[in-house]
């Protein structure tokens, strides 16, 4: 049976579109390290994609924080926000953004980070060619949950099956997957295991979109 032709792309944006988890991994540990808690390398990796509610139930867990999620996650973003200007895209990202522009697809971004950040983020890369984007307050259910893809293609107007997504985390793949979407897994590291994704691509631009968007 052949596929429904892919008529949408869907971006995360830290990690795939912007060149940004080294800021938001070295802000997170200094600020963690505030509050004495020393992040391994092993707690970095694992944070990868994940929500700050999961992070900092999962620190809070291991040893109390003083303060509460909410003034925890607005000091995390308050610095990065400060230093977004300093933050790089993804090289090649926006000449992909830009290509499928001109094959009239439409895209969007979906991001398990906070409105705060995802603001910061889109006013830094300033691409007209995005629809709109989704944050983890416009969810119930962030990432690895399909909910956030699910809620992109409604908003598109197209069913799932017409979408494809890019990520960088295993997470974001698994929302991507669960969602019913084209999954395109775009690793910053090699040493990043996946679960099943429908291509694993050292660069999206190199795929088929000729076949893909037939």
């Amino acid at each position: 049976m052949s596929r429904t032709p892919i008529r949408a792309v869907l971006w995360d944006i830290d990690g795939t579109l912007m060149d940004s988890e080294p800021w938001h991994q070295q802000i997170t540990v200094e600020v963690c390290r505030g509050y004495g808690h020393e992040l391994s390398d092993e707690d970095c990796r694992s944070m990868h994609g994940v929500a700050f509610r999961e992070i900092y139930a999962a620190l809070h867990a291991r040893r109390p924080f003083p303060i509460d999620l909410h003034a925890w996650a607005d000091e995390i973003n308050a610095q990065y926000v400060a230093s977004v200007h300093q933050v790089r895209p993804r090289e090649g990202a926006f000449a992909l953004v830009e290509a499928f522009a001109a094959r009239g697809l439409a895209q969007a971004c979906v991001s398990n980070g906070g409105r705060m950040i995802v603001d910061a983020n889109m006013r830094a890369m300033s691409i007209p060619h995005f629809r709109f984007s989704i944050a983890r307050e416009d969810v119930a259910n962030g990432k690895p949950h399909p909910e956030p893809y699910l809620l992109a293609a409604k908003m598109l107007g197209l069913p799932p099956e017409a979408c494809a997504v890019i990520e960088d985390s295993p997470t974001g793949a698994r929302s991507a997957k669960a969602a019913g979407m084209l999954t395109i897994a775009w690793p910053q590291h090699p040493a990043v295991v996946f679960d099943t994704v429908d291509h694993l691509v050292e660069d999206p631009g190199a795929l088929d979109w000729d076949a893909l968007c037939g």
